[in-house]
């Protein structure tokens, strides 16, 4: 079996802008014009998205099956999940990236929600089902919010995408088919790792001690850390605080010292080194909110 393949970004990239560190969306022509038509499969490491076929037709590879889809549509790939895809040329439609640190912090780790959308799902929009239509009417305000420059724009993706997550939990088996592709008792623990992290949100915490409170060997942990994320799980939680740190950076009225303090970093000097780890960046140049 073939090394598992990971992009932090769109298909090829290992980078992507998210509005409010959030959300990104794309039109499938700018999918094609970045991948082509076929796309191998691969997995995002921190991305949970959404397929939205207006017109055409894809073929989605997942558990080495092909699944067709030739209605206009809407797919839901979770974070880490292994797919290709094969698009007819000509479809038409949108591409939604959603952070999938920022979806779990927005679901405060609402177990019954989480499982549900930790699955491949496919469901058609022109069926007369008023969940299916409110999902698909949220997903169109998701866009018209996105392409356009209104005041409050940020604010109004941050409150729309958790509405459109809500909207599609609703959705009922009945009305989509899941594709379940992942041992679900290592996405049980790692989701339980993340909820640590948050619940601690410290970086003074060793491994060995989420370890424990998990009830694994730190080896263990490695492993699923590394099997559904492409990380170790020291990754993971710096990934997980800097999305925090820069939340309370933009919407708080603390200094780098301040807010150092508050995830337990005592030297402001290393609170700055740590982003230099992730990105060549600085939390000096994150924007505040006035």
């Amino acid at each position: 079996m073939g090394q598992k393949v990971y992009y932090s970004g769109v298909y090829g990239e290992q980078s992507i802008k998210l509005v409010r560190e959030i959300i990104n969306i794309i039109p499938l022509d700018d999918v094609f014009s970045k991948s082509g038509y076929s796309i191998k499969s691969h997995a995002h490491r921190n991305l949970f998205q959404i397929f939205v076929l207006e017109k055409g037709k894809i073929e989605l590879l997942a558990n080495n099956e092909k699944y067709c889809v030739s209605k206009p549509s809407v797919l839901t790939i979770p974070q880490s999940v292994l797919h290709g895809l094969e698009f007819e040329p000509g479809s038409t439609g949108y591409l939604i990236s959603l952070s999938a640190n920022a979806v779990e912090q927005m679901l405060k780790f609402d177990a019954a929600v989480i499982y549900e959308l930790d699955t491949i799902s496919i469901t058609e929009i022109d069926q007369e089902n008023q969940l299916v239509q409110d999902a698909y009417t949220t997903i169109k305000k998701c866009i018209f919010e996105y392409q356009n420059q209104l005041p409050g724009k940020d604010l109004a993706l941050q409150y729309l995408v958790g509405m459109l997550l809500l909207r599609l939990y609703r959705i009922s088996q009945a009305h989509q088919t899941q594709i379940h592709t992942l041992n679900q008792n290592e996405r049980s623990v790692f989701r339980n790792f993340k909820k640590l992290v948050q619940e601690n949100n410290s970086i003074m915490k060793k491994i060995e001690d989420y370890a424990s409170e998990l009830g694994i060997s730190v080896a263990s942990l490695s492993q699923i850390c590394k099997t559904i994320s492409g990380k170790t799980p020291k990754e993971v939680i710096l990934d997980f605080l800097i999305l925090n740190i820069k939340s309370t950076l933009k919407n708080m009225e603390y200094s780098i010292s301040e807010v150092s303090y508050q995830f337990d970093i005592d030297d402001p000097s290393y609170f700055c080194a740590i982003f230099q780890t992730k990105k060549p960046a600085n939390p000096k140049t994150v924007p505040r909110r006035l």
